[in-house]
């Protein structure tokens, strides 16, 4: 199995396997996303990244971007059910939506930077932090 580079900004960023698990992991980790996106509100992040660099040994960097990539499909689906219920602030979504945007780009931009250790450490942090605010909200 020969070594594949990743590359970010022209620059190798990372090694990995060139290996192509079965289908049926990739449906597996995107089921458990679209699960916890909607019973939960989240998904592409806090549990997609970490089955993406856990079961299929993908680097940091593609596993957030293919996380983000996900997300638009699994929000999408999530979504109906609660339009139907009229269970969405439409005015709070869209004002949510333009920050969003306006952040999400810019720390792209840095997220590609940084390198794979300090990503993964930055993103252990914030799943800590979301656990022992869940734990006592």
């Amino acid at each position: 199995m020969p070594l594949r580079p990743h590359r970010i900004d022209g620059t190798i960023a990372s090694m990995s396997l060139d290996v192509r698990p079965h289908p049926l992991r990739f449906i597996t980790i995107g089921m458990t996303g679209g699960l916890f996106s909607g019973l939960t509100g989240v998904g592409g992040g806090a549990i997609m990244v970490p089955l993406l660099t856990g079961l299929l040994r993908m680097p940091q960097h593609r596993a957030h971007g293919t996380s983000l990539a996900a997300i638009i499909f699994i929000a999408s689906a999530g979504l109906v059910p609660y339009i139907v219920a009229d269970e969405v602030d439409w005015g709070l979504a869209a004002g949510l939506g333009a920050g969003s945007v306006t952040a999400a780009v810019l720390s792209a931009r840095v997220m590609a930077r940084v390198s794979e250790r300090l990503l993964r450490q930055i993103f252990a942090v914030f799943l800590l932090l979301v656990a022992v605010r869940m734990l006592f909200a």
